[in-house]
């Protein structure tokens, strides 16, 4: 049935003008459904009355301007441009930086000169507000936004509502908006704080967040240095090194990064490469405004890494003077000085070691509570060097005051076995057990002295041995220790079984073999003895022949 003409064009005039609202396009779909209507109708009175209708239409456009309710694309736009006009998202990101910095560099280890040095435009509150109450109407008509929930986790954060920011970056960082490498960055900050707060974070998580904060171009280059130090630890150094090399594009600082991973893989020519780079980029904040202690140090390790000590010891020592530094300085200048005197350890030409103690001596004036001292001197009871009062004094002040570590302890311990102080060599390695309560060589030496000097003492020897057992089941020198302990309590049977079990992991111990045959013989067991006996002659002429071979000259050492 048709509908009079009238009525079809009131009908088409209310639909037209209500299309205008919504979008200007309504306008032109509106005239071509006039000139669709005359062409097909043929109907002069109907297209006269389109012609006025549309007239009417393009009059109320014009008057209006552009629609009453604005469509949602110009209306996202408009409150995006107005909040960033307000507060642009560099400004509330380096308020945020600014705020977590110290917390952050604690975490990380390195201060950001930048952020240390810089001042953050100051923002009111009420800016805030408004900035907030725009990314919430962004986010009520297009609720995935990235930027505004970007921006609304910002706001969050700097007005003190850290789970709401932690929701918005956590919901950003896990890609339910498609990737977003800033909120993985700022995710990957907060897990290492809660780490650093003695919470337990998943290693992969972070690790994830990490890789992909390395994605952001602006990203600070200490996330990547640890994302980088992660892979390397978890045996992952290769990829390590690609994540730093691409990082140090944009981010030179890095190169100080990718240094000590090329020492660690031995690669000598891109070691240098990058230590000269890192250096260069370092040296230029020195005595500037911009200066930080980080500053130095890490000048101090570019020039350690490739094996310029002095030179090293020099940055270092300017920076004291300037007293613009702080203990890490002090510790890091005394570490290159014990490396520079480690250098003047040498074998004399009548035998034993000689040293210059001189340079032992710089170590504890520069920084006295430096625990590797007491260990350096602690080298010296096995080398049969003679310390000086002051290197005395000084291990003594360490090892009461407990700065010593358990590698002193235990050097001490080899020393005073060496010199036959059976009663100071056990003391010492009861201290090194108290540290190191698992330490293996300690509970097998200790074992194997205090059986030695007291059959009383078996039992506990047994006990120690034992406990490094459950370590490492298949250890010959513990097995071997085990069997001589046996020995000392009179139990040649369970003797000659460890004896045999410890050549049987490791049949290159002619030192074994030479006890079992001896417990052999001991027992009666003479086939068994002449046997074992053939065996041993024919590895010490093995030996002796290996020992006569000329050797390769070995490689030289880096000192890192």
């Amino acid at each position: 049935m048709n509908h009079p003409v009238n009525v079809v064009n009131a009908k088409w005039l209310g639909r037209e003008f209500l299309k205008i609202f919504h979008s200007p396009v309504g306008v032109a779909g509106g005239f071509l459904d006039a000139l669709r209507g005359w062409k097909f109708s043929r109907s002069k009175s109907r297209f006269w009355f389109h012609l006025p209708s549309f007239a009417l239409l393009i009059g109320v456009y014009v008057f209006f301007g552009f629609s009453t309710f604005i469509r949602d694309d110009v209306r996202l736009h408009k409150f995006s441009d107005a909040s960033q006009k307000l507060c642009e998202t560099k400004t509330l990101e380096a308020i945020c930086n600014q705020r977590q910095e110290d917390d952050f560099s604690k975490v990380i280890g390195i201060a950001s000169a930048e952020m240390t040095k810089s001042k953050t435009p100051p923002t009111s509150d009420l800016t805030k507000r408004y900035v907030e109450l725009l990314s919430k109407r962004i986010l009520g008509i297009q609720s995935r936004d990235q930027q505004a929930h970007y921006r609304l986790g910002l706001i969050y954060s700097i007005t003190g509502q850290l789970e709401a920011a932690e929701t918005e970056f956590s919901d950003l960082a896990s890609g339910k908006f498609e990737e977003f490498p800033k909120a993985n960055a700022w995710m990957a900050k907060e897990l290492l704080k809660r780490k650093m707060a003695g919470v337990e974070v998943p290693f992969r998580e972070l690790l994830s967040h990490l890789e992909k904060a390395c994605k952001w171009k602006e990203v600070d280059f200490r996330l990547i240095s640890l994302y980088a130090r992660m892979l390397d630890e978890s045996g992952e150094t290769l990829k390590a090194i690609a994540a730093v090399k691409n990082g140090a594009v944009t981010k030179p600082e890095l190169n100080l990064d990718l240094a000590r991973l090329y020492l660690k893989i031995g690669s000598r020519d891109e070691l240098k490469t990058a230590a000269v780079l890192a250096e260069d980029v370092f040296s230029k904040r020195l005595n500037s405004p911009l200066e930080q202690e980080s500053d130095r140090l890490a000048v101090a390790e570019a020039r350690t890494l490739t094996n310029r000590l002095e030179q090293a010891a020099e940055v270092l020592t300017e920076g004291l003077q300037n007293k613009s530094s702080g203990p890490a300085m002090k510790r890091e200048l005394s570490e290159i000085q014990r490396l520079i005197y480690a250098k003047s350890i040498q074998k004399t030409a009548a035998g034993p070691y000689d040293a210059d103690i001189s340079l032992l001596e710089k170590v504890v004036d520069t920084d006295p509570s430096n625990p590797n001292i007491s260990y350096e001197i602690a080298k010296l009871l096995p080398l049969k060097i003679k310390p000086s009062k002051k290197l005395l004094e000084t291990l003594r002040e360490q090892v009461e005051s407990g700065i010593a570590k358990a590698p002193t302890y235990i050097l001490l311990a080899e020393g005073y076995f060496a010199f036959g102080k059976m009663e100071e060599a056990v003391k010492n390695w009861e201290f090194a057990l108290i540290q190191e309560p698992n330490h293996i060589g300690t509970l097998n030496n200790l074992a194997l002295v205090l059986a030695k000097l007291s059959d009383t003492h078996v039992d506990r020897s047994l006990s120690l041995l034992n406990k490094a057992l459950s370590f490492s089941p298949a250890n010959s020198e513990l097995l071997d220790s085990l069997g001589d302990v046996y020995l000392i309590a009179k139990k040649p049977k369970e003797a000659i079984n460890k004896y045999e079990l410890a050549i049987r992991n490791d049949p290159s111990r002619l030192e074994t073999q030479k006890k079992l045959l001896a417990v052999y013989q001991l027992e009666g067991m003479h086939e068994m003895a002449k046997t074992l006996s053939k065996e041993i002659e024919k590895k010490e002429l093995a030996k002796a022949e290996e020992e006569l071979k000329p050797r390769e000259k070995p490689q030289e050492k880096w000192p890192r």
